[in-house]
């Protein structure tokens, strides 16, 4: 879409969702009025600053008020309803310190703007979190947790908005949990947790409840609380134990109202060995020796919630930053890593990955990290970059590391650019790891049959595998795991690694299927489901597991 194009539609949105909020203060008036009370709209009020500490922000936020006059003994209380228990207690708490308290009805976002602009100084003085101290030691089984945080829902339906909210992050943290999903319903909203990439009920919230929730999360990530109509996409953080823990946001409109997912990521996370990733073999041998090149260029590809990410910073944290420079391009920075440069793009000012990879070029590093290829543009650049004397590492979202060549080409990357640039193509799943309370239960003949196919697939590659098994490891589940049978992931991949006869194939332009055909018959490379069986044989995870993530 031009820009222009794009202004207007942005414009038009704005003036929509302005025409909307005349419209509600319209409403909130008009309830004043039937309830007796006056009405103020603080959108478009000077509000004292000199009043912040007036009333305490915990305070003002339980009690859904805020002061914004205030002469001698007289003050005016905005409020949303004063017939709520908190806040006629805040009152009367008022009045017998000898304030004479006129109490004036105002609408949920002009509330929201008066505390934002008392409380935003607060809020940067103690980074936007409450401070939350864990005793790992004391942590349970996610199980345990999980019936914790149920127990506690009671509480969250009455705590104050950025209580509640910390409560259910903090939860979620003590679970493993990867996202937090707000899912609106017609009558309530239904709150999982992602544990090990499978989603758990946690426990469903009242309709009043998630709205001023909603309007928590975006103030922390100061995105606009009057737009509920279009996606939005933000970040904050906590503190669990002095460690920021970053939340990547991402709101968007739905039937029942607007759904939100929220990304958890340590910002102190350590990033374990390839061995302990999954890597083995020549796969390990492969990604190991492509990461001592001067040059070239690595792809991760793999649909969200792969592990890609996990994978390219264990790459970049193998790599000697002593010696090297190492510069990203990321969108958004998900972890801090020591010794290396790490760049955010911006999209608001043109800094994309595209412009970004070309000014990276200019800082003479060694090793270039992009977040993502999503265009012919970054593909092209990001491929001329490998050859100019860079190691690039960058992700794709193809589902194999074959398809991986085919969306290039199809992109626009040329041959002669494509050929040369690549050297390493890795695809990889996460599949949940057997609990040690796994069993041992004989094999079915399904299972024998799928086992056979992936052994005879391997010995022609020249790739020995184990023999079949008279039994295998099944989930059973215990307290430790949460009845699951599982607990933590490890990935399977399958990893591509380019020789001459391949870049020939590319540059003379070959059919896909004839390039397909020499990497099946000529390259040993496992695909994903017989890493992942060879991962069962191990008795490391399911044949479950393998076909619910790569069938």
């Amino acid at each position: 879409m031009p820009d222009s194009q794009s202004d207007f539609t942005s414009k038009a949105q704005q003036q929509i969702a302005g025409l909307k909020q005349e419209a509600k203060e319209k409403d909130i008036q008009e309830k004043a009025k039937r309830m007796g009370y006056p009405y103020v709209n603080l959108l478009h009020f000077s509000v004292n600053r000199d009043l912040k500490d007036f009333i305490p922000q915990g305070k003002s936020l339980q009690a859904k008020a805020a002061a914004f006059f205030k002469s001698g003994n007289k003050v005016r209380l905005a409020v949303l309803n004063p017939d709520l228990p908190a806040t006629k207690a805040l009152i009367t708490e008022l009045k017998l310190k000898g304030y004479e308290v006129s109490v004036i009805i105002c609408s949920s976002e002009s509330l929201q703007n008066a505390q934002k602009i008392y409380f935003e100084e607060q809020k940067e003085v103690h980074g936007e979190t409450i401070e939350n101290v864990v005793v790992e030691e004391e942590v349970g089984s996610a199980v345990t947790e999980l019936e914790s945080l149920e127990k506690l829902h009671d509480d969250i339906e009455k705590f104050a908005s950025d209580q509640a909210l910390n409560a259910i992050a903090v939860g979620a943290y003590k679970t493993r949990s990867s996202d937090i999903h707000f899912q609106p319903q017609e009558k309530d909203v239904l709150v999982r947790f992602r544990i090990d990439g499978v989603l758990r009920q946690v426990f469903t919230l009242k309709k009043e409840t998630y709205e001023g929730l909603i309007k928590q999360i975006k103030y922390l990530t100061h995105l606009k609380l009057n737009i509920t109509n279009v996606p939005q996409d933000g970040q904050y953080f906590f503190l669990i134990n002095e460690r920021k823990i970053n939340v990547r946001v991402s709101i968007m409109p739905s039937h029942y109202g607007e759904t939100i997912v929220m990304r958890l990521l340590d910002s102190q996370k350590t990033f374990e060995e390839f061995e302990k990733l999954g890597y083995e073999g020549e796969a390990l041998k492969n990604v190991l020796e492509s990461l001592r090149l001067p040059h070239g260029m690595i792809l991760v590809t793999g649909p969200t919630g792969s592990g890609k990410t996990t994978t390219m910073y264990s790459m970049l944290q193998s790599i000697d930053t002593k010696a090297k420079k190492v510069i990203t391009l990321e969108d958004p920075i998900e972890y801090d890593l020591a010794g290396i440069t790490q760049s955010q793009v911006n999209h608001d000012v043109d800094y994309n990955f595209a412009t970004g990879l070309r000014a990276i070029l200019r800082q003479d590093p060694n090793i270039i990290m992009v977040g993502e290829i999503r265009d012919l543009e970054t593909a092209e650049t990001a491929a001329q970059a490998s050859l100019t004397g860079h190691l690039v590492i960058s992700t794709l979202h193809t589902n194999s590391a074959l398809e991986s060549i085919s969306r290039l080409v199809n992109m626009g990357v040329k041959n002669f650019i494509l050929a040369p640039a690549l050297d390493l193509i890795i695809a990889q799943r996460l599949v949940r790891r057997l609990c040690d309370c796994a069993e041992e239960k004989p094999v079915s003949e399904t299972e024998k049959t799928q086992i056979e196919a992936a052994i005879t697939s391997a010995k022609k590659k020249g790739i020995e595998m184990a023999v079949i098994p008279t039994t295998l490891k099944h989930a059973k589940g215990c307290d430790k795991c949460g009845q699951l049978g599982y607990k933590g992931q490890i990935a399977i991949t399958e990893v591509l690694r380019f020789n001459q006869k391949l870049r020939d194939l590319i540059l003379e332009g070959k059919p896909m299927s004839e390039i397909h055909a020499y990497i099946n018959e000529n390259l040993k490379m496992l695909t994903l489901q017989e890493d992942g069986i060879l991962k069962v044989l191990k008795g490391i995870t399911t044949l479950e597991e393998v076909y619910r993530v790569a069938a």
